[in-house]
């Protein structure tokens, strides 16, 4: 069976643009936009958000520490929750040379840390199994109140460390 021509170049036109358009995803422009993050974000581990298996709870996220720590290291908060939240930092943390925040989330939207408003590190969340990490200088170091912004439906888990003492 012959398909008159127009339906052809129709049907043509049509697979051309499915295939073109591709949808709009935030994740790349978080990775590939004009603005680079405050900090060095890293991903150790993402992926494609997947609406199938997205964790419902903090606890069935992945642990953000994905090798083990530099032999004295000092853990200065470890957390989890979800929306928004916040840690004061020990005044040590104001004395290191830098600070690592490790961290997981899960939504429909961004996970950002900020100290006296100015931001620090962030990233969008997805399925949750994304682990992020940041190395905070020691020049950003001023403000030892964090804040984690998040929407309500954004599930996280966190680790901020310390290097070792020189």
């Amino acid at each position: 069976m012959k398909l008159p021509l127009l339906a052809a170049v129709g049907l043509s036109a049509l697979v051309l643009v499915s295939a073109c358009s591709g949808g709009d995803d935030s994740r790349a422009t978080a990775t590939h936009g004009a603005t680079p993050p405050p900090a060095s974000a890293t991903t150790g581990t993402g992926a494609a958000p997947s609406p199938v298996g997205t964790p419902t709870s903090p606890d069935r996220l992945p642990d953000p520490v994905q090798s083990p720590l530099p032999v004295g290291s000092k853990t200065l908060y470890k957390g989890s929750g979800h929306g928004a939240g916040g840690v004061t930092l020990p005044a040590s943390a104001g004395k290191a040379s830098s600070i690592t925040v490790m961290w997981t989330c899960a939504g429909p939207s961004k996970f950002n840390i900020t100290a006296a408003g100015k931001p620090l590190a962030g990233s969008e969340c997805g399925d949750g199994s994304g682990v992020f990490t940041a190395k905070i200088p020691h020049a950003n170091m001023r403000e030892l109140a964090w804040k984690f912004a998040a929407d309500n439906s954004v599930i996280w888990r966190v680790v901020v460390t310390q290097p070792p003492a020189n």
